[in-house]
């Protein structure tokens, strides 16, 4: 079996995983892992087959684990583009991001934003997804009901737009990995087997009116998502594979998985229109309880 990670020990003692290429995720986004990946981590089994995540977002966990063979997922399928672009043609985006940041301007923001994605070539649709993350408002990725980004301008001067040793490492990173858009559940259905590690990070259940990390598509995700989701999991492990489950901590994602380990956490949270009630909220991470 090939493998691109070595072990390290974390501070209590427990073996962790942690890629030996050192990527980091290319994209600001709303509900990353980036804070927490140590904590999830310490969570995974010491053996299994696959990595799978159906909801991989910025990569904060995949970029940690390293493992191969590897499976990411995500119904935003401009996201998923642009992860493989970076795999496939990474000097063309890169070119294609210079032309943006030289072209960079709130005119400019907003003449990008309206342009349909569906019009342009990957590489190009790439180098739109990634402009529009890096100089929207905090980095939120968000669409309408039609689907269209409705982000409004966040005001960089001189936006980064990409770290050119990490893109290489990206691009290392993602040789050999599959890389698939579809429906969380239909991903699971097709490619789930026993002895896969799976890490579920949906959108998640809102705990107020300021949460706004649903609209990454414009099918949204509903509670009733949440508990098709709470559902998949129980198959998950009756499968025999390992899931490892973030969410909000709710009365309701508490009561979806009372039947599993919970472990409440706190995680950073800077994305708020309340500037206020920006800092650090709780959360829950979810592990099987009989294995």
């Amino acid at each position: 079996m090939k493998t691109r990670f070595k072990v390290g020990i974390l501070q209590n003692g427990i073996i962790a995983y942690m890629s030996i290429i050192n990527a980091k995720p290319f994209v600001k986004w709303a509900g990353g892992k980036r804070r927490l990946v140590h904590q999830i981590l310490m969570l995974i089994p010491v053996k299994f087959q696959r990595y799978l995540e159906p909801f991989v977002g910025g990569g904060s966990v995949a970029f940690a684990i390293g493992f191969y063979p590897m499976m990411l997922n995500d119904a935003n399928s401009e996201l998923i583009n642009t992860y493989i672009v970076i795999r496939d043609s990474w000097t063309e985006l890169i070119a294609a991001l210079d032309e943006h940041r030289l072209a960079h301007s709130a005119d400019y923001f907003y003449e990008i934003r309206k342009v349909d994605p569906a019009s342009l070539s990957p590489v190009a649709k790439a180098a739109r997804f990634i402009y529009l993350n890096k100089t929207a408002y905090n980095g939120l990725y968000r669409v309408n009901r039609y689907g269209q980004f409705n982000v409004p301008f966040g005001r960089y001067t001189n936006p980064n737009l990409y770290d050119l040793e990490n893109m290489k490492k990206v691009s290392k990173f993602l040789q050999g990995v599959m890389l698939s858009s579809l429906d969380f559940l239909e991903f699971l259905e097709n490619y789930a087997a026993p002895g896969d590690l799976i890490y579920l990070d949906p959108p998640y259940h809102p705990i107020s009116q300021y949460s706004d990390f649903k609209r990454y598509t414009k099918e949204q995700f509903r509670e009733s998502d949440q508990m098709a989701l709470a559902s998949c999991f129980d198959r998950l492990v009756s499968l025999g594979a390992y899931p490892i489950l973030s969410n909000s901590y709710s009365e309701l994602t508490l009561d979806l998985y009372k039947n599993h380990n919970i472990q409440i956490v706190e995680s950073p949270r800077n994305i708020n229109q309340d500037g206020k009630r920006r800092g650090y909220v709780r959360e829950i991470l979810v592990t099987p309880r009989n294995q």
